[in-house]
């Protein structure tokens, strides 16, 4: 399971996912980031070469059922990159 983010922000982390993605599928009119992946055609297996393969650039180990679990880029985003929420932060605040 990932447990912290990965080092770059939301719009490179995005920019990486739109680059990474159409270049494994032929998508005419581009890589939708609001819609799930599976309107596209990206499925589980490809998510789990895709977290390997972002593991390598980013040097944090990405679990593939994060993928699933925040099923469109500007999800994955807004829940990984380095200035979006942290999914696994404390709720509790410290006085």
């Amino acid at each position: 399971m990932m447990d912290r983010r990965l080092p770059c922000d939301q719009a490179t982390l995005r920019a990486w996912m739109v680059s990474y993605i159409g270049g494994v599928l032929s998508l005419p009119d581009g890589v939708p980031t609001s819609s799930t992946f599976d309107t596209y055609g990206f499925d589980s297996v490809e998510a789990v070469v895709m977290a390997g393969v972002m593991e390598e650039e980013f040097g944090v180990q990405v679990d593939p059922v994060q993928l699933l679990e925040n099923p469109s880029i500007d999800a994955f985003c807004a829940a990984f990159a380095s200035d979006g929420g942290d999914p696994l932060a404390p709720t509790t605040s410290v006085p």
